[in-house]
């Protein structure tokens, strides 16, 4: 196995903020489902478990949840259903990403 990183990628990968690391995770997932690559989704799906945040047990827990419904779906080749959540999680993080950097005179 090559475990040289394409150099633009890891300048990415080191200069991106948690968030912007999420949303890179999202789209491996993403990617990696739509490939039908079981092991590389399931690898970026257990990042976003690892991701989670349980101090704040109101938002980890029902992404726990579907996060593990998404491994599930992995591990029994049912990608699209997968694919289906992934991308609506990923649109949300993204919003509520954009919504936390956007200067307060830009709002509204």
């Amino acid at each position: 196995m090559n475990n040289t990183m394409n150099p633009y990628l890891k300048q990415k990968i080191m200069s991106a903020s948690p968030e912007q690391l999420i949303c890179y995770i999202y789209d491996a997932s993403i990617t990696a489902c739509k490939k039908k690559d079981t092991i590389k989704a399931g690898q970026a799906i257990r990042e976003l478990i690892n991701a989670l945040n349980f101090d704040y047990k109101e938002m980890a827990l029902p992404l726990f949840d579907l996060y593990k419904y998404c491994l599930n779906n992995v591990n029994s080749n049912n990608f699209e259903q997968a694919i289906e959540i992934l991308e609506g999680l990923r649109g949300a993080w993204y919003e509520a990403h954009l919504n936390i950097k956007k200067p307060e005179s830009q709002l509204g």
